[in-house]
């Protein structure tokens, strides 16, 4: 029985990759090389970037301001986001945000769609050293969460996530994304989805009734 889920936040529960991969597509990264950042945290971001001979912080003023002009016109919600964590709620789970992403944009997107009350912790993978693939996050929510790694559930779109979330040892849902679901994905994942509007339909089994 699980206790708790753990959501992803871009590409899961908002369709912000898509806006990211554009801002870093205009901030004069390629396109095949923005699809091996996702998923991973700041600091393995900056050395990916050094390691390719890009300026981190000038590409990250580009990204970030590009970024922030889309952002502004309203944070895109994916589908079946609200369904699956009034789901949560309703069936007494408790539920966390583990991402890449930093602690103050998680809680901007949270507090600008008016979801805040639905998530009882918000973890950026930059309070750890490792990111994902690492399970570190996941690890680390679990026990902000009150519950052992059994009792979790990882919801994930990305390659990165999923491959945290099972060496976490974690039920892992993948909701793919940016990029479709490949035979790695389909070994690792417990479950692929089309979208969140699936989940509390595979997750039932999960729970007490």
């Amino acid at each position: 029985m699980i206790k708790a889920v753990i959501f992803d936040m871009d590409g899961t529960l908002y369709d912000t990759e898509a806006v990211y991969r554009k801002a870093w597509i205009k901030a004069g990264i390629p396109d095949e090389f923005y699809l091996q950042l996702i998923g991973r945290s700041h600091v393995n971001i900056v050395q990916m970037l050094k390691d390719n001979g890009y300026d981190p912080d000038a590409i990250y003023e580009l990204k970030n301001k590009y970024t922030e002009e889309e952002i502004r016109k309203g944070i895109p919600v994916k589908e079946g986001t609200l369904k699956a964590l009034e789901w949560c709620r309703k069936n007494g789970l408790r539920t966390a945000i583990a991402t890449s992403s930093a602690k103050k944009v998680a809680l901007r997107y949270l507090k600008d769609t008016d979801m805040e009350s639905l998530f009882d912790e918000v973890i950026s993978g930059n309070q750890l050293e490792n990111g994902k693939p690492a399970p570190d996050i996941f690890i680390y929510a679990a026990d902000q969460l009150g519950v052992s790694v059994e009792e979790c559930m990882v919801v994930e779109d990305s390659f990165n996530g999923v491959r945290a979330g099972k060496a976490a040892k974690m039920l892992t849902v993948m909701v793919p994304d940016i990029i479709p679901a490949n035979g790695e994905m389909e070994e690792l994942a417990d479950k692929i989805i089309d979208s969140l509007e699936d989940f509390p339909e595979y997750a039932q089994q999960f729970i007490k009734n």
